[in-house]
């Protein structure tokens, strides 16, 4: 028999993963060092930074820094494993009970293996830090739960309440409060869990925190636990909540909807509006109203460069040609799937044009966004694409029904599932939110897409119902232009993981500056028109 080479071992070994859909794991389980380096040669494995973990790599994921990324949570999973028994715990904890499977930037996690206190990275900017359990006598007893398909030891609700920093209320303050809004346990999982780990003055706060947001059954039952503990049960001044940590009239104001998550989602709305708010002022856009044939002129008169400019965001590959022939109505065929493809986008994008400014329209004062005509403006977006038999008819059948994830971004959208109830709030708190038209559009055209309601088009309907608010606030219908896509993207990231919605509300803000400009300057709108 010859002799086996490292590249037999090797692919081998690869093909086997690919088939076990084992995607990512430890050192022990890797081929020997040739093989290994034959893999890494011909990019097909990658390397977390120090090596304590792997991803396989293949033509559909041939980045090592995406591909890790995409396998956060498989990586998260070889951890736990490794230092078993391990738990996911503190605010880390507390993002998975609110079902934000998104990267964060910093995981924490517990165990009782060893002493070793280490902190991993798996790219630059997302790590992993491990702590031993303080008392080697106590037991972690974690919960599993499944997180983007992936199944992780987390830390029980009870106890994660008590491991919770001041530093963790106060650099995720809503995230902590809308858990808290919202959390039942029983009594008992609350006795045992002061049990193991006896902190009055944490758990105190946590009551305090819990009264103020209104879950007025955890605030009795913590009571139960100190005073049971405790001669003097501590003050808020001690905890202090109400001076440190100042619940936001947001949250405080609006009762639970009894579902941990769709109360964060409203709170994120509400935060994101007070942030874009301000920074409109900041900006001083003049938010005149101009007359409403005055606004539905200088949108058609925008109508192709936006079409050019919001399908081109998107990565289709169009000219401008390509548009004025779609829109002037010339005969579209083209034996050429990619190209057909390209051209149904274009005269949907058209029809979906229409249709908001119908809308705007139609509507005696300000547009009431809902569900409904969401769902109408995805059929229009799509309807030529199913005309053309690129897409069926099945595709257009209201919100998606599988998970989605985006293309080069760290977010993780909701849950299928969770869909038509955030779409239901978006367009409730939209429809109530007193700010003005810019702030208003700024936050439904993130909050859109944050849900990621539909496979796909979700970009392009959220820059369509944000020119559908501005316009029916009787502001220019306001164009994102394809060159600054990576700006753009990188402040929806920013709103998505880090809740910062500053960097959005001042991009849509300064372009809605910039429209008005070009509305009171005819020659700045045919410089423009003329793509220079």
């Amino acid at each position: 028999m010859g002799e086996i080479v490292p590249r037999d071992v090797a692919l081998a070994w690869w093909q086997e993963q690919i088939e076990r859909e084992s995607y990512a794991g430890s050192p022990e389980d890797l081929p020997d060092a040739a093989a290994q380096r034959y893999l890494r040669e011909n990019g097909l494995l990658a390397l977390t930074p120090g090596g304590w973990g792997w991803v396989v790599l293949g033509p559909a994921h041939s980045d090592a820094d995406s591909a890790l990324r995409q396998n956060y949570w498989r990586l998260v999973r070889t951890v736990l494993r490794g230092y078993a028994p391990a738990v996911i715990d503190r605010i880390s904890a507390v993002r998975l009970f609110m079902g934000e499977a998104s990267t964060p930037a910093l995981l924490h996690v517990t165990h009782a293996s060893n002493a070793s206190e280490r902190k991993l990275e798996v790219v630059p900017g997302l790590s992993i830090a491990i702590r031993p359990l303080p008392r080697t006598e106590d037991q972690l007893g974690g919960e599993e739960m499944e997180v983007d398909g992936v199944a992780l030891t987390v830390l029980p609700p009870a106890r994660v309440l008590l491991s919770l920093t001041v530093t963790d209320i106060r650099n995720h303050r809503d995230l902590v409060l809308t858990w808290l809004q919202s959390l039942v346990l029983s009594q008992p999982q609350l006795d045992e869990a002061y049990e193991r780990d006896p902190r009055p003055v944490l758990l105190a706060r946590m009551g305090h925190l819990a009264e103020g947001v209104g879950n007025r059954r955890l605030a009795e039952q913590v009571s139960r636990v100190v005073n049971a503990h405790q001669r003097n049960r501590p003050s808020r001044t001690i905890t202090g909540v109400g001076r440190d940590l100042v619940i936001p009239y947001y949250i405080a104001a609006q009762p639970s909807l009894r579902e941990p998550w769709l109360d964060r989602f409203r709170a994120k709305l509400a935060r994101a509006a007070e942030v874009g708010a301000r920074v409109v002022r900041e900006i001083d856009v003049d938010l005149t109203p101009a007359p409403r044939a005055t606004v539905l002129r200088q949108a058609r008169t925008a109508k192709a460069e936006d079409t050019y400019h919001s399908t081109t965001i998107e990565g289709y590959r169009i000219t401008r040609e390509h548009v004025r022939a779609v829109l002037a109505g010339a005969p579209l065929d083209s034996p050429d799937r990619a190209e057909m493809e390209r051209l149904m986008a274009v005269k949907g994008y058209s029809q979906a044009f229409e249709r908001t400014l119908q809308f705007v329209t139609d509507a005696p004062d300000l547009v009431r966004l809902s569900e409904a005509m969401v769902l109408d403006l995805f059929v229009e977006l799509w309807g030529p694409s199913v005309d053309a038999q690129i897409m069926t008819t099945a595709e257009l059948r209201g919100w998606r029904q599988a998970p989605v994830y985006i293309r080069g971004s760290s977010y993780v959208p909701p849950a299928p599932a969770k869909v038509p109830q955030m779409m239901g709030v978006w367009a409730d708190t939209m429809n109530r939110m007193e700010v003005d038209g810019v702030t208003r559009a700024a936050v439904a055209h993130w909050a859109f897409v944050h849900v990621h309601p539909f496979m796909d088009g979700n970009g392009r309907l959220s820059r369509l119902l944000m020119n559908l608010i501005l316009c029916s606030a009787r502001l220019p219908w306001t164009i994102i232009r394809a060159e600054e896509r990576r700006e753009y993207f990188d402040a929806l990231e920013q709103a998505d993981l880090r809740e910062d919605y500053a960097p959005f509300s001042r991009f849509i803000a300064t372009r809605v500056s910039r429209a008005l400009e070009v509305d009171h300057d005819p020659a700045s709108a045919q410089r423009i028109s003329a793509g220079s």
